[in-house]
């Protein structure tokens, strides 16, 4: 390839969940293109339990906020968000939701996804990636919330002939332990933990039960003594919940698929999100834990999601007490308009 690249159609769908435009260009100097107008805006709703909307959690539209497996998660009081914002090049931001002021946290030319905040909502830890999911150089950083600080290493480079990539990170309630899962390809999944004073040598807490099968998502119990965890080893995404830090026996939780787990605030009701059949909804089971073992009841679904959610994105937040969820979706508007340009080739000067 020579040259300058040369414009030649504006304003083009974008899919962030697959990195893909929305076009065609012929041989004979025709091109096809979808507008974007009608994807490119995401909102933060916030719903009841019913699934009712409730109002806005930012007052702002987020033309380019992340796909959906970049996360997003609620400081411990419930006040402050930590999100990630752009496409292809993502970087993290602090939304107050009480002031409505926003902080970005990293500046660098990575990938800065996944935050997660330390249990006095004083620091975040996140995720860098130097290439896409599979490529080498993921790394494991912290920084101070407010914007400030310093960047931390937290997890570097393995030197392995295998590209490793770790993600998910978040520290354990008593910040002895700093959680994150690692995989080296589309399979083979596992939750690692390393302790963040004396030795600091990572360990293995939990693994698929087959080779097939990959960990998908995590999330520590508010008291950190247990970890729900999603995994594809039957075939299907489901559900499970092990001791932490030592995984001995696990409970399934979820009956027919489920992703995305998280807690409220008490450890005593966790929610996920169930994408089986027709209708996607989120589901929710009250834990009981009783010394090493533990007990789940009222099983139920909460509301189903009648919102179309942005980029597919399967992730959400809920507020400390469990009554209000933070959903990303894309507003209904009128289908996208498809352009057809004859002789686009004629815009190349040539």
């Amino acid at each position: 390839m020579s040259g300058d690249p040369v414009p030649i159609a504006d304003h083009v769908q974008f899919d962030p969940s697959v990195w893909r435009t929305t076009f065609s260009a012929s041989d004979d100097g025709t091109l096809i293109t979808v507008s974007g107008e009608s994807t490119a805006n995401t909102e933060l709703v916030w719903v009841d339990r019913t699934g009712k909307d409730v109002g806005y959690a930012i007052k702002e539209r987020f033309v380019d906020l992340g796909g959906p497996l970049a996360g997003m998660r609620l400081s411990p009081d419930g006040k402050r968000l930590a999100i990630t914002v752009g496409q292809p090049k993502a970087d993290i931001f602090v939304y107050d939701l009480v002031q409505g002021t926003k902080t970005r946290i990293t500046f660098n030319p990575a990938q800065n996804i996944e935050p997660s905040w330390s249990p006095d909502g004083q620091r975040l830890v996140f995720s860098e990636l130097a290439g896409s999911r599979i490529s080498a150089g993921s790394t494991i950083h912290s920084r101070p919330a407010n914007g400030g600080g310093q960047d931390e290493v937290l997890v570097g480079p393995e030197n392995n002939t295998v590209p490793v990539t770790v993600g998910w990170p978040q520290w354990s309630s008593d910040g002895k332990y700093l959680v994150y899962n690692k995989a080296s390809g589309p399979s083979g999944g596992s939750i690692w933990a390393v302790q963040t004073s004396g030795e600091k040598k990572a360990f293995l807490v939990v693994q698929p039960q087959s080779q097939q099968g990959t960990i998908q998502f995590s999330r520590l119990s508010p008291d950190s003594k247990w970890l729900a965890y999603t995994s594809t080893e039957s075939g299907r995404e489901e559900l499970y919940i092990t001791p932490f830090p030592r995984a001995s026996g696990r409970w399934q939780i979820s009956q027919n698929g489920g992703t995305a787990p998280a807690w409220r605030a008490d450890g005593k009701e966790l929610y996920f999100y169930e994408f089986s059949g027709s209708q996607s909804q989120i589901n929710a089971v009250e834990v009981i834990a009783k010394g090493e073992q533990l007990e789940t009841r009222n099983y139920r679904k909460l509301f189903p999601l009648n919102h179309v959610l942005a980029g597919g994105n399967a992730n959400f937040e809920v507020s400390p007490d469990g009554r209000r969820f933070l959903i990303p979706v894309q507003p209904e508007v009128a289908a996208a308009p498809i352009t057809l340009t004859l002789n686009w080739t004629g815009k190349l000067g040539k």
